[in-house]
C-alpha cells in the first residue's frame, strides 16, 4: 500500500517528498506521464554528456581591406555584402571591414558605383584575416584611376574619366594645348582617352585606352618618337609602331615603353646608352631594349632608366657619372645591367640622378647623387650601390625628383627628403633634409609624383595638392608664387 504520507503530489506539479520540495516535472501529474517526463529528461542528459545530439552552430570573423591596386591605399565608402548571413558593412577611411558571427559558407560581394573589384564575389568559409580586395575599373565604365606627374617645370594629372590636364611651363609646347607656347598657371585640358601618363623634362607621354602611346612636347632628340626630327609639338602625336603596351615612362631626352609581353622599348637621345640596344645614335622611332624579358614596370631618370623584372630583380642603364645605375662603378652602359646585391623589389622610381625602390620586406633603398641627401641615410656622399633610407616605414610608393625624393606611406600621410631650395619637401621650411621629413597638413594620399623642383599628391578624395617651385605657374593653383607647403591645384 502506498505510503501517501511519505510520497505525495502537490497541486503545483512538484514532486514532493516527506512534505519537502523535489525535482519539478511538468505536464500531467499521473504516474505514467512522470516517469515519461523523467525518462525524456534523462535520455537528453545522457545523449549530451556523449557528444549526441544536434551540433552547436560554429561561427566565424572576417576582416579585411579594399585597396587601390597601384598604391595599396584603402577605399573608403565600399559597401560589403555578406550574402548567406544577410550582414552588410561599409569600409572606413582606411578600406577596412569586418565580419562577426558569419557561418557557413558566405559570399562577399563588393559595391560602389561605377567600379569594380577582385576578387568579387569573395567565398568564405572560415575565419580570415588581412583579405585584401581591389577596386577596378568597370568595362563599361569609362573610367581610369586619377593619376599625377611632374616635368620640369610643368605637371600632368590624369582624371577618371581619362581626360589629360597640364598647367606650368609650356616653351616647347608640353602643355600640348595647340596655338600658344604661353604658360598657364591652372590646369588646361589636353586630351581623353588616356589611361597612364609620364612626364619627362621638356616633353609627355601618353598611353590610351587602345594601347596607342602618345607625345607632345620637345623633339630635339626624338623623344617624341613619331619619325621626325621636328623640334618640338605642342599638340600629341601618335608613337610610330608601338602596340600593345602597358606602362610609359620619360625622362630628359628619352622615352621608354613597357609592352605586355614584359618586352621594353625606347627612343629619344642615346649618347649616353639611355636607350639601353648598345652603343647606337638617337633614334626617333622605339628600338627594343637588349636583353630585357619578362618586365613588370619601368622608370627613367633624367639620362638613364630602369626596369624590375618580375622575379624581384632590378636592371639599370644609360648616364652612371653620380652612381645612378647602381652597379658599384661609375661607369655607363648602354645595356641593362642588373643592380647589385639588391632583390625582393616591388616597386621601383627614378629621380634625375639618383634611383630609389620599395623592397617586400618594407624598406626602401635608393642609390646615385646624393648631393642634396635624396638618398635619405643622412649623409650627403653619392652611392655607386643601394644604401637604405632611414627614418621611414610602412612606405606604398615612392617618386624622385630633381634632387629630391617623396615616399607615401601606408596611413596615407607623405615624407619628403633632399632638395628643399623653393620648399618641395613641404615641411614649411627650405631646409635642405638628408633624411625623411613629413609633408605639413596632408593625409588620405593616393599617389605621389616628383618634378624639378616641385612635387604633386593625389588625395582620396580627388583633390590635387602642390607645393616648391611655381615660376611657370606648375602648382596650379592660380598663381607664381612658391610654397613650402601644399596648396590645392585649382580646376
Amino acid at each position: 500500500m502506498e505510503n501517501k504520507s511519505k510520497v505525495k503530489e502537490s497541486q503545483s506539479g512538484y514532486l514532493v517528498k516527506g512534505g519537502e520540495p523535489g525535482v519539478k516535472i511538468f505536464g500531467s501529474t499521473s504516474s505514467r506521464s512522470r516517469l515519461l517526463t523523467l525518462f525524456i529528461i534523462l535520455t537528453a542528459l545522457i545523449a549530451s554528456l556523449a557528444g549526441c545530439g544536434e551540433p552547436p552552430l560554429v561561427t566565424y570573423q572576417v576582416s579585411g581591406r579594399v585597396v587601390h591596386p597601384g598604391t595599396g591605399l584603402g577605399i573608403s565608402g565600399v559597401k560589403v555584402l555578406a550574402f548567406n548571413s544577410g550582414q552588410t558593412a561599409t569600409t572606413d577611411n582606411n578600406g577596412a571591414f569586418a565580419f562577426t558571427g558569419l557561418s557557413g559558407i558566405n559570399e562577399l560581394y563588393f559595391i560602389q558605383d561605377n567600379w569594380g573589384f577582385s576578387p568579387n564575389p569573395l567565398e568564405v568559409t572560415g575565419a580570415a584575416s588581412n583579405l585584401t580586395i581591389s577596386r577596378i575599373p568597370l568595362p563599361n565604365a569609362n573610367l581610369v584611376e586619377p593619376k599625377v606627374v611632374c616635368g620640369y617645370g610643368h605637371s600632368l594629372f590624369l582624371k577618371r574619366d581619362g581626360t589629360v590636364w597640364a598647367c606650368g611651363y609650356n616653351f616647347y609646347g608640353q602643355l600640348g594645348n595647340g596655338g600658344t607656347t604661353a604658360d598657364s598657371n591652372i590646369p588646361i585640358l589636353i586630351k581623353n582617352g588616356v589611361v597612364a601618363i609620364a612626364g619627362g623634362d621638356y616633353h609627355n607621354i601618353a598611353l590610351k585606352d587602345d594601347s596607342t602611346v602618345w607625345s607632345w612636347g620637345s623633339n630635339e632628340y626624338g623623344q617624341l618618337g613619331d619619325g621626325t626630327s621636328t623640334p618640338y609639338s605642342n599638340i600629341p602625336v601618335r608613337v610610330s609602331g608601338l602596340t600593345g603596351v602597358m606602362a610609359v615612362a620619360a625622362g630628359r631626352e628619352h622615352s621608354v615603353a613597357l609592352k605586355e609581353d614584359g618586352t621594353v622599348w625606347a627612343w629619344g637621345g642615346n649618347r649616353l646608352g639611355q636607350l639601353g640596344n648598345g652603343p647606337n645614335p638617337d633614334s626617333n622611332i622605339p628600338v627594343q631594349v637588349s636583353g630585357l624579358s619578362n618586365v613588370i614596370a619601368i622608370a627613367a631618370g633624367a639620362l638613364h632608366s630602369i626596369a624590375l623584372k618580375d622575379d624581384g630583380t632590378v636592371w639599370a642603364w644609360g648616364h652612371n657619372g653620380v652612381g645612378q645605375l647602381g652597379i658599384g662603378t661609375t661607369e655607363e652602359t648602354s645595356s641593362p645591367v642588373q643592380v647589385r646585391e639588391l632583390s625582393g623589389v616591388m616597386t621601383i622610381a627614378a629621380g634625375g640622378g639618383h634611383s630609389m625602390v620599395l623592397k617586400d620586406d618594407g624598406t626602401l633603398w635608393a642609390w646615385g647623387s646624393n648631393l642634396y641627401g635624396q638618398i635619405g641615410d643622412g649623409t650627403k656622399i653619392n652611392r655607386n650601390m643601394p644604401a637604405q633610407t632611414n627614418g621611414v616605414s610602412d612606405v606604398i610608393a615612392i617618386a624622385g625628383g630633381g634632387g629630391f625624393s617623396v615616399a607615401l606611406k601606408y596611413d596615407g600621410t607623405v615624407w619628403a627628403w633632399g632638395n628643399n631650395l623653393y620648399g618641395q619637401v613641404g615641411d614649411g621650411t627650405t631646409t635642405q633634409r638628408s633624411t625623411p621629413v613629413q609633408v605639413n597638413g596632408l593625409n588620405g594620399v593616393m599617389a605621389i609624383a616628383g618634378g624639378g623642383y616641385h612635387t604633386i599628391a593625389l588625395k582620396a578624395d580627388c583633390s590635387i595638392w602642390a607645393w616648391g617651385s611655381n615660376s611657370t605657374g606648375q602648382l596650379g593653383d592660380g598663381s607664381n608664387a612658391n610654397s613650402s607647403v601644399p596648396v590645392a591645384v585649382q580646376f
